[in-house]
């Protein structure tokens, strides 16, 4: 096809060197897999994509490729293990993106936690937000308390957690936020990412993932942590590789709105308060 007189005459542009590099760049960041991230307006990066520059762990079970950070290991192994955080934070809004490279996986990104070195040196006990596939039914996305209390708060829950005149640990189930059938079915296996939103403010915790309410808990019990660092589970009963990006906080210093955020469906309790027997393990 012949060009246009316009096209054919149109001046050579000689751009500088400095502008003519940062183009490459950005041609190469696109096609190795997407324009680079910008994390969101008010938030603070907690990995800046290449390094693990602000985390202890073991370093033979985590590093960085392709711009996530990538932990796992090839065969059971006998203890839990943690890449921790250095930072503190109490009131937050935290984003993440996380994806299982391997068949299955049990994995979790603790919050308002505190290192337990007694136990092994990179051990924290906290809450998490329970990172699995669906496989494992209403312990996905579930709210669980390491070295704890353990199962506090389940998918699709508005939980009310506490104690009884006794010391006993309650849990007041008041309804649903969306079906938990509705939850399992936005998973996004790999190579697709998750998307997971944690907010923590005083005594009450919100996990959305997949742009979706996952649970609501209001923790009454007078012994809840109400501070401490961030830290990414590896669980030791399974082989697994379990990839994160995207992690990005805020400190929050009023409780946010979250009407009209993500998507809800609610509805009465679809889980009791009592705790369900965990799945049966996925054929290898």
């Amino acid at each position: 096809m012949t060009e246009p007189a316009s096209i054919r005459a149109a001046p050579l542009v000689r751009r500088p060197l400095p502008i003519l590099l940062g183009i490459a760049a950005f041609a190469c960041a696109t096609a190795a897999g997407g324009a680079p991230w910008a994390h969101s307006k008010g938030f603070t990066p907690l990995f800046d994509g290449k390094t693990l520059k602000g985390w202890k762990g073991d370093m033979t079970l985590w590093s960085v490729k392709d711009g996530a950070i990538t932990g796992g290991f090839d065969a059971p192994r006998k203890d839990m293990t943690f890449l921790v955080h250095d930072g503190s934070y109490s009131n937050f809004e935290l984003h993440f993106k996380y994806r299982f490279a391997s068949k299955d996986g049990n994995s979790g990104v603790q919050y308002r936690s505190k290192p337990r070195p007694d136990v092994n040196p990179y051990m924290v006990e906290g809450y998490q937000a329970n990172v699995v596939p669906p496989d494992q039914l209403v312990r996905y996305g579930m709210l669980y308390e390491n070295l704890g209390r353990n199962e506090i708060g389940l998918l699709s829950e508005d939980v009310e957690i506490g104690r009884d005149s006794g010391g006993k640990l309650t849990r007041k189930i008041k309804g649903s936020v969306n079906p938990v059938g509705t939850l399992l079915a936005d998973y996004r296996p790999y190579p697709q990412w998750n998307d997971y939103v944690v907010i923590a403010y005083g005594n009450r915790l919100i996990h959305a993932i997949n742009g979706k309410l996952a649970l609501i808990a209001t923790d009454n019990d007078p012994a809840r942590l109400k501070s401490g660092q961030f830290a990414l589970q590896l669980d030791p009963f399974l082989a697994l590789r379990v990839e994160f990006k995207d992690i990005e906080v805020k400190r929050l210093t009023a409780e946010p709105s979250i009407a009209g955020r993500f998507v809800t469906k609610a509805g009465p309790p679809e889980t009791t308060s009592e705790i369900p027997k965990r799945p049966a393990k996925p054929p290898q």
